[in-house]
C-alpha cells in the first residue's frame, strides 16, 4: 500500500508540474499576445495619424488653390471694372472739358 500511495504521490507531483509548465507556456503566451497587441495597436495609430497628416495636407492644398482661385478671380473683376471706368473717362473727358469751355466762354453758370 505504501508503494501505491507512493506511485499515486509521484504521479500527482508530475501532473502538478505539468500543469505549472502549461500554466507557465500559457502565461508566456498571454505576455506575447498582449506585447504584439499593443505593438499592432501603436501601428494602427501610427498609420491613421498619417493618414489624417495626409488628409490635412490635401485639404489645405484644395484651400490654397481654390483661394488662389478666387483671389485671381477678384481680381480679373477689379481689373475689369477699372478698364471700363478708364474707357467711359477716355470718351466723356473731352466732352466735358469742352462742355466747360462753352460755358465758360458763353458766361452760362453750369
Amino acid at each position: 500500500m505504501e508503494k501505491r500511495l507512493e506511485e499515486t504521490l509521484t504521479a500527482l507531483l508530475e501532473a502538478e508540474a505539468e500543469a505549472r509548465s502549461i500554466v507557465e507556456k500559457a502565461e508566456n503566451e498571454a505576455r506575447k499576445l498582449r506585447d504584439q497587441t499593443r505593438k499592432e495597436a501603436q501601428r494602427i495609430l501610427e498609420d491613421a495619424k498619417a493618414q489624417e497628416e495626409q488628409e490635412i495636407q490635401r485639404i489645405l492644398n484644395d484651400v490654397r488653390t481654390l483661394s488662389a482661385q478666387i483671389r485671381n478671380d477678384i481680381l480679373d473683376d477689379a481689373k475689369k471694372q477699372a478698364q471700363h471706368w478708364e474707357e467711359l473717362y477716355q470718351r466723356n473727358y473731352e466732352k466735358a472739358v469742352n462742355f466747360v469751355i462753352d460755358h465758360i466762354i458763353s458766361n452760362k453758370p453750369l
